[in-house]
């Protein structure tokens, strides 16, 4: 009797599980299907960082020397770590998956331009006090 109603309980629970989708609207089911095929598929790079919404972090660690590491909601993995430099000025390259950016001294650069002028900066203020 107990492996009758163990079977009949397993098997509701697992049409209860592949019906949900059925039951959702064409927009809902839409979203859930994309999201399904997408988790595979989909990679972060540095187009589509200025386009779809970022994911959410889940957690992350800091490491004594400031750098950090995590994981995203959807298991992602990320790294913000330093970079060293004669400046002394602080850089770090944040890394997820095929994207990429720098934070240099707070900034938050995307383009090797942008990287240049912030160098040029970070180069000018660590020479304000030199004499010559």
């Amino acid at each position: 009797m107990f492996s009758t109603v163990f079977k009949r309980i397993t098997i509701l629970s697992l049409c209860a599980v592949f019906l949900v989708p059925f039951h959702m609207s064409n927009a809902e089911e839409h979203f859930y299907t994309n999201t399904i095929l997408n988790t595979a598929t989909f990679r972060w790079n540095n187009q589509n960082w200025f386009t779809e919404e970022h994911p959410k972090i889940a957690e992350f660690a800091v490491r004594d020397d400031g750098s950090a590491y995590g994981f995203t909601e959807t298991g992602i993995a990320f790294s913000q770590e330093n970079v060293e430099n004669m400046l002394n000025a602080r850089i770090q390259r944040f890394v997820l998956q095929d994207h990429y950016h720098y934070i240099i001294n707070g900034e938050v650069v995307y383009s090797l331009e942008e990287f240049s002028i912030q160098l040029a900066k970070a180069y000018a203020d660590a020479n304000q006090f030199t004499t010559s």
